[in-house]
C-alpha cells in the first residue's frame, strides 16, 4: 500500500505564528538573529517542545518552523509544529532517501519544512521530559486519510540503541482509509498471478482480480501465499532444487519422468524410474507421467501389449518359440496378418521379412509390383513379407535390419545394420533410412542401394532410361545405378541362373559372392 502523506507527531499543545521557511534538522540555530521576533513571551529560556511555544505565546497559530530545547539538551534546534504537535518525522514523496545509516539517524537528516526525519538523539531527549502521545497520521495514494495514536510514547538513549520502551494504548480511525497487511505479508504492486504453496511458481493461479488496485499485500521474498497469510517457503511443504516447493501430499515428475517425488509431512521423497518402451512421458490432466501408448495398457512404467505389432511383442507377451503368428502394425487398417518370427538368433525378437532357400524346386522372385507389395511365398521355400506390410513396420518406431547368409562354400555371414525404414508406395517404397553396418560379411554392400526407389519387372525406378536393372536381374529390389554403371552391390532377390544356381548376391564377401540362403529380419532399434 502506497503512502502518499505520513506524519508522526509530539502530542503537547501550542500554537505560535511565525514560520521558518526550509530550515535543515542539521542546521544549528542557536541564533536566530535580532530582527525578527521568533517568539512572543518573556522568558528567556527557549522552549522544550511545540507545547512550551503554545504556553508561553500571546498568539494562538504556532504551525510552522521553530526553535525548542528539550531538557539537558546541548543546544537549541529547529523544528515544525503544526498546531499542538511537534513533528519527528514527515515522508509525502521519494525527494529524501531515508535508507541512511545510523549517525544519520541519530543527528537527523532532511528539511523540517518537508519531508525529514528529526534525529534520534533529539527524540530520546524530548520523549524522557515527560510522558507524550505519539500520533500517526496516514493519507493513501487514493486520498483516504486516517491517523493512529499512542498513548505514552518514549524511547532511550544511545547506549541502548534508541529501544522503544513505552508506546501506551493505542487509538485508530484508519480502519476505513487503510487496508491492513496480513501476518508476514508486505505493501506491493498487484499482481494477478499469485505464488501459493500449490503453485510456487505462480503461473496457474492467475485468478486475482487487480481491478483499478495498484498496490496491495504480496508475500516478501522466499514467502509463499497460504490462504490469506504468508509463509516461509520451507513451511510450505517440502523443496525440491530446481523445482521449488512440493506442496504437502502432493507429487511431483520431473520433466522427462525420470523422477518421481512425493511430500509427506514436510518430507520429500525421489525415486528414479523410467517409462517403458511403450509407453510416452506426457501431460494427463496436468500431471506428467508414463502413459502406456495405444494398443497397450498397464501403469506406463510397465505395459503390456493389447495388440501385437511385431515379434518382439510376440516374444514379451506370447510367447519365445519361433514360428508363425499373427501381428497388427501401428496404423495398419488391413486386419491382422501372419509373419514367421526367429526368436533364437541375436536376442531373438525378429520379424522375418525375407528368406531364400536353394532348393530343387526353385521358387520364382521375379514377381510384377501389385505381388512385391502385397507379399507372396511360403516359410520353407522362400517369401517375400510385402512392401505395405514392411512399410508400416518399420514406420512404426526405429528398426534394425538383420541379415544372415551362406554362400556356395557353406560359410555363414551377417551383416547388421541399426537403422532400417522404407517409405510409402507413393514414394516407391524408397529405402529411406539404412544405419551403421557390422557383422562379418565384410563390405557394406547394402549402402549402395541407401536412398533408392523399389522396382520390379513392370516398375522401373531405378533413375536411368539406359537400362531396366530390375528386368535384367529379374527380380524385385532397390535398384539404382552408380557411376560406375552397376545396378547393385548387393540383390538377395535375383534370379537364380544369372551366375550358376545361385539365389542372391553380395559383393566382397569374404568367401565367395554367390549365396545359397539368405534370410532378412527386423527389429525395434536397441530391444536387446
Amino acid at each position: 500500500m502506497e503512502l502518499e502523506r505520513q506524519l508522526c507527531r509530539i502530542f503537547f499543545l501550542c500554537l505560535l505564528a511565525a514560520q521558518q521557511s526550509d530550515a535543515e534538522v542539521t542546521q544549528d540555530n542557536t541564533n536566530p538573529g535580532s530582527d525578527t521576533s521568533y517568539f512572543f513571551y518573556q522568558d528567556q529560556s527557549y522552549p522544550r517542545d511545540c507545547k512550551d511555544i503554545q504556553d508561553q505565546c500571546s498568539t494562538k497559530n504556532a504551525t510552522g518552523a521553530q526553535v525548542i530545547e528539550p531538557d539537558r539538551y546541548d543546544a537549541p534546534f529547529w523544528v515544525f509544529c503544526s498546531g499542538d504537535w511537534t513533528i519527528i518525522q514527515r515522508r509525502s514523496d521519494r525527494l529524501i532517501d531515508f535508507s541512511r545509516g545510523w549517525d544519520e539517524y541519530r543527528d537527523g537528516f532532511g528539511f523540517i519544512n518537508a519531508n525529514h526525519w528529526l534525529g534520534n538523539k533529539k527524540v530520546a531527549h524530548l520523549t524522557n521530559q515527560k510522558t507524550y502521545e505519539l500520533r500517526i497520521d496516514i493519507e493513501t495514494e487514493s486520498g483516504l486519510t486516517g491517523f493512529i495514536s499512542y498513548g505514552s510514547f518514549r524511547i532511550i538513549d544511545e547506549f541502548s540503541d534508541y529501544s522503544i520502551v513505552s508506546v501506551g494504548r493505542i487509538n485508530d480511525t484508519l480502519e476505513s482509509a487503510v487496508t491492513w497487511c496480513p501476518t508476514n505479508t508486505i505493501p506491493g504492486n498487484c499482481n494477478r498471478c499469485i505464488a501459493t504453496c500449490a503453485d510456487p511458481s505462480g503461473t496457474v493461479d492467475c485468478s486475482n482480480d487487480c481491478g483499478d488496485i495498484q498496490q496491495t499485500c504480496i508475500c516478501p521474498p522466499n514467502y509463499l501465499m497460504d490462504g490469506t497469510n504468508c509463509i516461509r517457503q520451507e513451511d510450505c511443504g517440502c523443496h525440491k532444487e530446481g523445482h521449488g516447493v512440493i506442496a504437502d501430499g502432493v507429487s511431483y515428475v520431473a520433466p522427462d519422468c525420470s523422477e518421481r517425488c512425493a511430500c509427506s509431512s514436510g518430507v520429500l521423497s525421489c525415486v528414479s524410474q523410467s517409462c517403458d518402451r511403450d509407453a510416452t512421458c506426457k501431460e494427463v490432466d496436468g500431471v506428467k507421467s508414463c502413459s502406456c501408448n495405444e494398443g497397450f495398457a498397464g501403469n506406463g512404467l510397465r505395459c503390456t501389449s493389447t495388440i501385437n505389432r511385431d515379434c518382439y511383442d510376440i516374444m514379451r507377451y506370447v510367447s519365445t518359440e519361433s514360428g508363425v503368428y499373427s501381428i497388427t502394425p501401428s496404423g495398419w487398417t488391413g486386419g491382422p496378418f501372419n509373419v514367421n518370427c526367429n526368436m533364437t538368433i541375436d536376442g531373438g525378437g525378429w520379424t522375418v521379412i525375407q528368406r531364400r532357400v536353394q532348393t530343387s524346386s526353385r521358387y520364382d522372385f521375379n514377381r510384377d509390383w501389385e505381388t512385391y507389395k502385397s507379399g507372396f511365398g511360403s516359410y520353407s521355400r522362400g517369401f517375400w513379407i510385402g512392401n505395405e506390410q514392411l512399410y508400416y513396420l518399420t514406420n512404426q518406431g526405429e528398426y534394425e535390419l538383420r541379415i544372415d547368409m551362406v554362400n556356395q562354400d557353406l560359410s555363414a555371414y551377417h551383416a547388421k545394420y541399426d537403422l532400417f525404414r522404407i517409405n510409402a508406395e507413393s514414394d516407391n517404397y524408397k529405402l529411406s533410412g539404412l544405419g551403421s553396418f557390422t557383422g562379418t560379411a565384410g563390405y557394406n554392400s547394402m549402402t549402395h542401394q541407401h536412398n533408392k526407389y523399389f522396382s520390379t519387372r513392370d516398375r522401373d525406378n531405378d533413375g536411368t532410361s539406359q537400362y531396366h536393372c530390375a528386368d535384367y536381374f529379374e527380380g524385385g529390389w532397390w535398384y539404382g545405378r552408380d557411376p560406375g554403371n552397376h545396378c547393385i552391390n548387393c540383390d538377395l532377390n535375383w534370379m537364380y541362373t544369372y551366375y550358376g544356381s545361385t539365389i542372391g548376391f553380395w559383393y566382397n564377401l569374404p568367401g565367395s559372392d554367390d549365396l545359397l540362403y539368405t534370410e532378412m529380419k527386423i527389429r525395434p532399434r536397441g530391444a536387446n
